[in-house]
C-alpha cells in the first residue's frame, strides 16, 4: 500500500511547450466561439454525427479569424489540458464570457 501512495504522490513531468504555443489570453476567444459553433449546431441538429461536417467547416472559419491553423489550436490546448488547473481557468473564462454575452443580448433584446 505505501508503494501505491509514493508511486501516486509523484508530479507529472514537465511538459515542452510547443514552439507555436497560444496563450491563455489567445486561446479564450478560440474556445468561446468553438462553444457557440457547436452549441448553435448541436440546438439546431440535436444530434452530433448529423452536425460533425458542418461544424468542421465552420471551425475553419473560426480558426482563420484567428489567424491559427487548427493544429496550432490543438496543440495549444493539449498543452493547458495536460495541467486541470489551467484548463479550470481558461473554461470558467470562457464561460464568463457567454455568460454575460448571452446577459447583455437580454438586456438589449428582452423577450
Amino acid at each position: 500500500m505505501s508503494l501505491f501512495l509514493i508511486g501516486c504522490s509523484e508530479e507529472l513531468p514537465e511538459r515542452v511547450a510547443p514552439d507555436d504555443l497560444l496563450s491563455e489570453a489567445e486561446l479564450i476567444p478560440v474556445i468561446i466561439d468553438l462553444q457557440i459553433l457547436e452549441s448553435h449546431y448541436h440546438r439546431v441538429y440535436a444530434r452530433p454525427d448529423v452536425y460533425k461536417e458542418s461544424l468542421d467547416s465552420a471551425s475553419a472559419i473560426v480558426f482563420e479569424k484567428y489567424k491559427i491553423s487548427k493544429d496550432n489550436f490543438e496543440s495549444s490546448y493539449d498543452y493547458y489540458a495536460y495541467d486541470a488547473s489551467h484548463m479550470y481557468f481558461i473554461y470558467e473564462a470562457a464561460l464568463d464570457t457567454i455568460n454575460l454575452r448571452i446577459s447583455e443580448r437580454e438586456v438589449i433584446q428582452p423577450e
